[in-house]
């Protein structure tokens, strides 16, 4: 018998387009698979269209809570789930028709991997049939792809994300290994539990069949973002990482030397970023900026943003 997959889809309003969402899983060539869709609070009508899915196909549900956040809805999905795989799914993704099959059949082969990923691509919402491999539309594909489990995985993931959310299908195993998503990350939940699942061990592997995808689709609700706070996140998240880095007991003295050197550096290097690019009369952008880091640090490199912007508006003028 065909192992079940649990698909996890946090929702929240998204009523307008989750209906597409819940018709792309009914048209999945993998039939095994139960979805257990999270409304995290919505005011819309995503109640409505769901209910309508769950009443005519016992393999949907729907739960509600309190607007908690998105971990804490994939948290909630994952303990009413029975999968002996996990597939989280934005409300507003779409999968390709053959992923859920293809990535069974690659977990089935290769029981040493935790986590599976495939390739992604992105569409804007009223343009489905053109496609790009990036966020921001410049047919740049930033996606890692991995064999490995351990030192390499984590030294990836230190540098950037290595997977979009829907991309990865996992074992329930490793999930309950770390807890689920970190509830407290804020704008980084997807890449801090991919790290922590990294740092506790998992094997990663990169599924390499254009036929399994994952299509995230780009529309006014997620591009519509602070930069800034995101940015604030990442350097929250950062922070963690030096933690979890030293509490290790998968690396070695030197591998976690080597990464928290790596680390430091992202960190020195998003911060200075972040104050050069800041607005320097604004005190509640000058309050974020103070907040992540030391006071020591944060004048430091408040006058070196200073004469950074000095010396633009100086040659500006010329």
């Amino acid at each position: 018998m065909s192992k079940l997959v649990s698909i996890i889809i946090p929702s929240y309003n998204y009523g307008f387009v989750i209906e597409q969402t819940l018709e792309n899983l009914l048209d999945q060539s993998y039939t095994n698979w139960e979805a257990i869709v999270v409304d995290d609070g919505s005011s819309d009508n995503t109640s409505e269209v769901v209910g309508k899915f769950a009443a005519k196909d016992s393999r949907i549900s729907y739960i509600v809570q309190k607007n908690s956040g998105v971990s804490v809805a994939r948290n909630l999905g994952f303990k009413h789930s029975k999968g002996d795989y996990i597939q989280f799914l934005d409300a507003d993704d779409l999968l390709s028709k053959e992923k859920l099959t293809i990535q069974v059949e690659f977990m089935e082969q290769h029981p040493e991997t935790d986590i599976s990923y495939t390739d992604h691509l992105y569409f804007e919402t009223d343009k489905p049939d053109i496609v790009y491999p990036d966020y921001e539309m410049n047919n740049h594909n930033w996606l890692p792809k991995v064999n490995a489990a351990g030192y390499e995985v984590v030294n990836t993931l230190i540098y950037s994300n290595i997977a979009v959310v829907s991309s990865p299908m996992l074992r329930r195993e490793i999930i309950e290994k770390v807890n689920g998503f970190p509830e407290f990350s804020n704008y980084t939940e997807d890449w801090e539990f991919w790290f922590l699942c990294a740092i506790n061990g998992a094997h990663y592997s990169f599924c390499d069949n254009d036929a399994a995808k994952t299509l995230i689709r780009i529309h006014h609700r997620n591009t519509s973002r602070n930069i800034q706070i995101m940015q604030a996140g990442e350097l929250q998240f950062r922070r963690r990482i030096a933690t979890s880095i030293n509490n290790s007991t998968l690396l070695s003295p030197e591998e976690k030397e080597k990464l928290l050197d790596r680390n430091a550096s992202s960190t020195q290097k998003l911060y200075k970023y972040m104050m050069y690019h800041a607005n320097l009369v604004s005190v509640r952008q000058l309050k974020i900026l103070h907040g992540l880091v030391n006071t020591k640090t944060f004048i430091s490199y408040y006058f070196k943003a200073l004469n950074y912007k000095r010396k633009a508006l100086f040659k500006k003028s010329r």
